[in-house]
């Protein structure tokens, strides 16, 4: 009867998270059907790459492939006091800060963002030794109000997360492609942890499907760890944010150069440089938010390179 008991709380802890199970335990009341409103930091997490390697790779290889990665962020999130949502294809959504309450929940989530970046990093490695194609991650964090709790039917329910925060989360991972940024950040996120972490802003983008715009950042990494190449880099960037802000592109132009020679290769500064050059030819009107619109009006398309 024992060893019964043991197999069923192991089955639960695969399919409801070991912090779930423990939460449920202490209080049986989080598992009914019901939710709140909590200040949560979410967290969406995607590789790139992994949709070709399913494309000539054998169908064990793939399940192989892709619950090793899992697994190991999986570990990096509980380890940082994370809740693991769900799985979408090669996608993973967590919540920090519910359904425990965690007072410094953007820490836990931006040091398990950046252990699972770092993480991907190693496994891209061993799955190029493997011959496998090269994969690479793009992460969205973002801290505010969402809806959290038990949602579905008497039969089959999951906790989760519901709210304009979600659709922000995933937004900012999709963003990483065009800034080729890996950790993109909401604002309030970047207030709670710029003393900790090392932060740079990026943008300002329009929250989809609504009017209002906020600004977003690049998590560059822990403060200790960031060499003083990559300090200096970031600080001509904002350098050039300014001055792209104030109009003054010759000079946002060439601040963006000089960042982008330190580093070798800095997405976000190739992005401004394109825009600059655009925007010598085409300004941006006189009410401009600093959201980037332009090129859409024009009938143009801005990709990353």
């Amino acid at each position: 009867m024992a060893f019964g008991r043991k197999v069923t709380r192991d089955h639960l802890v695969r399919y409801a998270g070991k912090l779930l199970v423990e939460t449920a335990e202490k209080n049986p009341d989080v598992l009914r059907l019901g939710a709140s409103r909590r200040n949560v930091t979410l967290a969406y997490l995607d590789i790139w790459g992994f949709t070709e390697v399913t494309s000539y790779a054998s169908p064990d290889a793939v399940v192989e492939l892709l619950c090793n990665y899992f697994s190991r962020m999986t570990d990096l999130i509980r380890g940082n006091r994370g809740f693991v949502d769900k799985f979408f294809g090669d996608a993973i959504f967590a919540i920090f800060g519910a359904p425990v309450d965690d007072d410094i929940h953007p820490l836990h989530a931006c040091k398990a963002a950046y252990s699972a970046l770092r993480e991907t990093y190693k496994m891209a490695a061993e799955w190029q030794l493997k011959g496998f194609g090269r994969i690479s991650q793009s992460i969205g964090l973002v801290t505010g109000p969402a809806i959290v709790g038990n949602v579905g039917t008497s039969e089959r329910a999951m906790y989760t997360a519901i709210g304009e925060a979600v659709s922000l989360t995933v937004q900012l991972q999709q963003a990483a492609r065009l800034y080729r940024s890996p950790i993109i950040i909401s604002r309030e996120t970047n207030a709670a942890v710029k003393e900790q972490f090392l932060t740079r802003e990026l943008d300002v983008v329009k929250v989809h499907g609504t009017d209002r715009t906020t600004p977003i950042y690049e998590l560059v990494g822990p403060r200790e760890d960031v060499p003083d190449q990559n300090r200096l880099m970031v600080e001509i960037f904002e350098r050039g944010l300014k001055s792209f802000r104030d109009r003054d592109w010759d000079r946002a132009e060439k601040r963006f150069q000089d960042a982008d020679k330190i580093t070798g290769d800095d997405g976000p500064s190739r992005l401004y440089l394109r825009r600059c050059t655009l925007y010598r030819k085409h300004p941006p009107p006189p009410e401009w938010d600093h959201v980037h619109a332009h090129t859409l009006r024009l009938g143009q398309t801005e990709k990353p390179q």
